[in-house]
């Protein structure tokens, strides 16, 4: 099941993110300073954990017929997060972090991919920028804050990701060269995934100890935090400013 969404996937992707002469504007290629970031959200949520079903009192809802005929019941345990991918602008300039603020620069394509806690594409990865602005005495620091919002394809789970942090600004190239910082928000419900079955993953309700009694009630957010970074990758904004070439993804995604 999870391979065939993943190839679904890859199809309906591959359009987007490899077009042949995806920096243009009109007929003619962008010779400007079109710049290529590469973001990483690294940190932890919770992942599902099977438990017996003669633990759950109150029938929870996420208990379900795993493989055979054998109930399935998740619990959430602690897990690692990592979330990586590329943002490409055609026309870069001082405010390419920026959107949607006055001048702001729009990207061309976005591309990004879960590998923790398990490998996963998204339907929709989005990053809006609230806070962007060069610092420093010699206007060679900067700021930036923002939300990074990710859904899961197989099974569909979502991340909304508040970040902020701190870093450099190149004045030559006129873009921020690197920020990093912190980050935190919500998992809308971590899953078991295996053997073909995406069970929504549950909590204990307190005060039953000590008999624990399953909440039922797997659609409660879950936490992820962790450190995040974006850098600036100058061979990658060359090649693209050039003739469109992005940079190559894992295989297993299917994009390339």
């Amino acid at each position: 099941m999870k391979k065939m969404m993943i190839v679904a996937a890859a199809v309906a992707l591959t359009g987007v993110a490899f077009a042949d002469t995806p920096c243009v504007i009109g007929p003619t290629p962008v010779v400007t300073n079109s710049a290529v970031y590469a973001w990483k959200f690294t940190g932890k949520t919770t992942v599902g954990a099977l438990v017996s079903s003669k633990q759950v009192l109150n029938g929870a809802s996420n208990c379900q017929l795993g493989s055979s005929t054998n109930i399935v019941c998740a619990i959430r345990v602690p897990g690692s997060l990592a979330i990586q991918g590329y943002v490409y602008y055609c026309d870069n300039c001082c405010d390419a972090f920026a959107q949607g603020t006055a001048g702001a620069t729009v990207p061309t394509t976005q591309t990004f991919y879960m590998t923790k806690p398990f490998k996963d594409l998204f339907s929709v990865a989005d990053i809006t920028i609230d806070v962007a602005h060069i610092i420093g005495k010699t206007a060679t620091q900067y700021e930036t804050k923002g939300v990074a919002t990710f859904n899961t394809i197989d099974p569909s789970e979502k991340y909304t990701l508040t970040f902020a942090g701190l870093g450099s600004f190149n004045k030559s190239l006129k873009v921020p060269s690197s920020v990093s910082g912190n980050f935190a928000g919500t998992l809308e419900s971590p899953y078991y995934v295996a053997r073909g079955v995406c069970v929504p993953a549950d909590y204990w309700l307190c005060p039953a100890l000590p008999s624990l009694v399953f909440a039922g009630a797997a659609s409660d957010p879950s936490v992820a935090y962790g450190t995040w970074s974006v850098k600036y990758n100058a061979s990658a904004s060359r090649k693209y400013r050039a003739n469109g070439t992005l940079i190559k993804l894992p295989a297993w995604t299917g994009l390339n």
